[in-house]
């Protein structure tokens, strides 16, 4: 008898440390038997931008950082990734800093940083076009900022690695993206003299203490920035171009995302448009004039804020329409004719251009013309380009929901197609139909804004990779591995409770043992309060600071 001999091992680079990379890396290390992995980091840290950085003479431009006030708007038990349960007894809603730790314990409990070249700068990966479809990257050590250097200081040494698959996770929330008003060029003869700076440098609230502010935008950082400011005694105009449904955190007695069920998915989309309408006509503050929206609910990406409508009815936010003209000097005309003749900033809450500076555009766009400005990306299931089945992108998207356990489950289904364990890619054809029918798809739901070009809802795209990997939490497959009883009573909660990313674990491949008390623990019976898999990790060491770093 002649025995086989053992598979060589798939090496995978995967491009940042973030919320997407870091599950890369764990998805990886599940098939530790087939896969070497390598991630490659530009920071000394992990966690991407939930890692508070500030703007610093040395850093004015960090790659990507959430502002100081910054929390979360998926509540805990949505957001958790799936085989690592977020305490319970944490916030429902996390600040940064407890995000950013969560990413820490996750990576200590699967041993990630092992794996992870810290303050090493992608310059760039490239296909070889050879017989296995490889990449080359490339890459050298950064500095410390604060590193002393002189004319003579050697450049650190390029460096090249070949791997026979890459998962981009370095994001996309780090090139600004600017709206274009008259006035807004320092060098025209009537500029604007005032403050302007995008939402990406904003940190902090104190800097505006007393001033008359404007924010730009109707998105979660437009509203949050807004809200924070008049808190801080400024004067605040929040100026849309589109005016958007605004949602609290919590309704009727619930965390919002609760609130969308599996059991929604089965209703008729336009029930569940007239049902979120009606609650919002009942529960919420009249509508100011100018930002009374246009579209139905549910056909633009939400915009979370609880204190908001408050902070409006106190008139200490004042909604103001578009922005017509900046300048001179400080003076700003709105689109309605409404003028203010002293504003000290204007703040650009108004996204981010899809980029990925390492890679040839072509990649990600397929090469359509202008989709580059337009942030039109070409991606099978939001993954794969056609032409390159050899590279993913993970956490290429805008989620309803949180990214990490969407960016998890794509992972989970990327590995596993790696390794041979799922049916095959579609053909080049079969990938770039389904591509158009999304694209079809999001331009008749969604406004047809940049935003908008990657809109993914978590729990209806999340079970559709599940299935295909086969941990959706069936009744079939759970009355198999709990029986009758506890089966149905397992289901029942997967369909009328919140679809947490826990139920992804009860059956399945890598199925984890605490799913079954997690799962209960997060729909709050008190039998499983106490279980040892939802319990709190030990805090940061005192003197070792975790979250906020100064470069």
């Amino acid at each position: 008898m002649t025995v086989p001999p053992p598979q060589q091992k798939k090496r995978v680079a995967v491009i940042g440390a973030g919320a997407s990379g870091l599950t890369a890396i764990k998805e990886c290390l599940d098939e530790k038997d087939l896969i070497d992995v390598v991630a490659f980091e530009q920071e000394s840290y992990l966690g991407g931008l939930w890692r508070y950085v500030e703007v610093s003479e040395e850093n004015p431009n960090p790659h990507s950082s959430v502002y100081k006030s910054t929390i979360i708007n998926t509540s805990k038990e949505l957001m958790t990734y799936s085989d690592f349960a977020i305490p319970l007894d944490w916030p429902t809603y996390l600040p940064n800093q407890k995000v950013a730790f969560y990413f820490d314990k996750y990576a200590e409990h699967f041993d990630l940083r092992r794996h992870i070249r810290f303050s090493t700068k992608v310059l760039e990966v490239k296909e070889l076009h050879d017989e296995q479809k490889r990449w080359s990257v490339r890459f050298h050590p950064v500095l410390p900022a604060n590193a002393a250097t002189s004319p003579d200081t050697p450049l650190p040494e390029i460096q090249e690695e070949i791997f026979d698959y890459v998962m981009m996770c370095s994001g996309h929330h780090w090139k600004p993206r600017y709206p274009t008003f008259p006035g807004m060029n320092p060098n025209d003869s009537e500029a604007y003299t005032g403050e302007q700076l995008h939402s990406h440098f904003y940190r902090q609230a104190d800097a505006y203490r007393d001033k008359t502010v404007i924010v730009v935008g109707l998105g979660n950082s437009a509203v949050d920035l807004a809200v924070e400011l008049s808190l801080n005694q400024s004067e605040v105009y929040l100026s849309c171009r589109r005016p958007a449904w605004v949602a609290p955190r919590w309704l009727l007695g619930k965390p919002l995302d609760h609130s969308r069920t599996r059991l929604t998915h089965i209703i008729p989309f336009f029930l569940v448009q007239l049902v979120t309408a009606y609650l919002f006509a009942r529960f919420s503050p009249p509508i100011h004039k100018n930002m009374k929206p246009v579209r139905k609910p549910m056909e633009s990406h939400p915009t979370i804020n609880t204190l908001l409508p408050e902070r409006i009815t106190t008139g200490t936010v004042k909604p103001v329409k578009n922005i017509k003209k900046l300048g001179p000097g400080k003076r700003v005309e709105f689109e309605d004719g409404t003028v203010v003749d002293h504003v000290d900033a204007v703040i650009y809450c108004t996204g981010y251009h899809i980029s990925f500076p390492v890679l040839d555009p072509s990649i990600v766009t397929d090469g359509k013309p202008g989709a580059e400005e337009s942030n039109q990306v070409w991606t099978w299931n939001y993954m794969i380009p056609p032409r390159h089945p050899n590279m993913a992108f993970v956490g290429l998207f805008q989620p309803l929901g949180a990214i990490m356990p969407i960016s998890e489950m794509q992972c989970r289904f990327l590995v596993r197609t790696l390794v041979g364990k799922m049916e095959p890619l579609p053909s080049e054809q079969e990938m770039d139909k389904d591509i158009a029918e999304l694209k079809k798809y999001i331009r008749t739901r969604y406004d047809d804004a940049p935003r908008h070009t990657i809109q993914v809802d978590y729990a209806s795209y999340c079970d559709s990779l599940a299935t295909k990997i086969g941990c959706f939490p069936s009744l079939a497959k759970l009355v198999s591995k709990f029986g009758l009883v506890e089966g149905l009573r397992l289901k029942t909660e997967t369909i009328f409770g919140p679809p947490t990313p826990i139920q992804y674990r009860l059956i399945g491949p890598h199925a984890w043992e605490g799913a079954r008390e997690a799962t209960w623990g997060y729909a709050g019976n008190a039998a499983f309060a106490d279980s040892n898999y939802l319990k709190d990790f030990q805090p940061a060491p005192k003197g070792k600071p975790i979250t906020t770093l100064k470069q």
